[in-house]
């Protein structure tokens, strides 16, 4: 585990030092102001890109909360900064190439007038990056909104209709999400009331030793039908075993590649869990596997499946699960990934039916790196089991 973040470290200062090259080679260098003065911009752009991911190779004990804290600032929004920047530029680029090629080819260049153009074109882009940026700022922090979703089931017991649940995930508590944020969470789910409460994954980021203490707040939240996780990929970063334990002692049922039935006056519900569709990696025994959560089931009216990513849903599906609740891809979070993301994953938010199952993908109550969401609001789901 700790090769694999050092791994991502190195490919995170890799990547971010390309894309300071081309910041440099397009914004920068064309700027009319002085040579000493591109060469400051340049270097505090580098140093708050990759400071935060060098400082997590090199200094194994760890740093001090409030300094590890900053430099996460620092370099989650220049990294916010510069993955808004680039596709922007992007579009410039093509604009003005575009220009010159269908442009009088006849006329001499004037080159005072191209690098007028070309720093004109460069302050548009920033005119479009900045406010978006502090846009996306605001909706990251902003109070997540309720969606109400009915999950309709052919046949459905009379017992378990108008069963509710109370999803979360991809809370990131740690990294700069804290246990303030995650009371005042837990406070608005409370109010929902939900007869139970599922959290898919992705709870933290961090070890149990550094995050542990600020998830208190999800032990003292109880739900009159019980309260469940599975694992996210992010637990396995941060020491797997460690936050299965944790997660125990904070009364939660951890179903990795397990079920338990719930009874609601006649009705029977299976509600299982596998651990993260990345798992594997860490070990052949944390192998997610929807048939193994339900080996050995007893007598069921319906299934309901916990994995952390949509990926699983396949599996799930050919395993006869009749729903499964899935976290993981934040909706995309913010442009540009809110597109990508769609290459990597094949559901990425709300409700689909696949072959006989229904799966329904949360987009993240918290966030992961930049502290930015651009029209994917944080998400707290209250699923309603109705008759179809």
């Amino acid at each position: 585990m700790k090769d694999q973040m050092a791994l991502f470290s190195i490919v995170m200062t890799s990547v971010m030092f390309v894309l300071w090259v081309i910041i440099c080679w397009r914004m920068i260098a064309p700027l009319t102001v002085r040579r000493s003065t591109k060469i400051l911009l340049a270097a505090a752009l580098l140093a708050a890109l990759v400071l935060y991911y060098v400082t997590r190779l090199f200094v194994k004990e760890g740093l001090p909360v409030e300094v590890n804290t900053t430099l996460r600032w620092i370099g989650y929004l220049s990294l916010g900064f510069i993955s808004l920047t680039i596709p922007f530029l992007f579009v410039k680029e093509v604009l003005q190439f575009g220009g010159r090629v269908v442009g009088d080819k006849k006329e001499p260049v004037d080159g005072a007038r191209r690098a007028f153009l070309h720093n004109a074109g460069n302050a548009a882009v920033m005119a479009a990056v900045l406010p978006t940026m502090a846009f996306s700022i605001q909706e990251a922090f902003q109070k997540p909104i309720v969606k109400n979703n009915a999950l309709k089931i052919a046949g459905l017991h009379p017992d378990l209709e108008g069963t509710t649940i109370a999803h979360i995930s991809d809370l990131h508590v740690g990294s700069i999400l804290d246990e303030k944020w995650l009371n005042a969470l837990m406070s608005q789910v409370g109010e929902l009331r939900a007869d139970m409460f599922v959290l898919t994954g992705d709870a933290i980021d961090g070890k149990v030793s550094r995050v542990g203490k600020e998830l208190d707040s999800l032990l003292k939240f109880e739900a009159p039908l019980g309260k469940f996780f599975v694992t996210g990929n992010h637990e396995f970063y941060s020491g797997v075993d460690g936050w299965v334990e944790q997660m125990r002692a904070l009364n939660f049922t951890v179903l990795n590649n397990e079920h338990t039935l719930i009874q609601k006056g006649e009705g029977k519900l299976l509600l299982a869990g596998v651990w993260d569709y990345s798992g594997e990696r860490f070990g052949e025994h944390y192998a997610s596997d929807p048939f193994a959560a339900k080996a050995g089931a007893p007598e069921h009216d319906l299934s309901i499946l916990l994995a952390h990513q949509p990926k699983n849903i396949f599996e799930a599906s050919r395993a006869k699960f009749d729903i499964q609740l899935s976290g993981h891809t934040h909706g995309g979070q913010y442009f540009p990934w809110t597109y990508a993301v769609h290459l990597f994953q094949p559901y990425v938010q709300g409700l689909h039916q696949v072959d006989d199952s229904l799966l329904y993908v949360n987009t993240g109550t918290g966030f992961w790196g930049p502290p930015m969401r651009f029209t994917v609001p944080p998400e707290i789901t209250l699923h309603t089991l109705t008759r179809a």
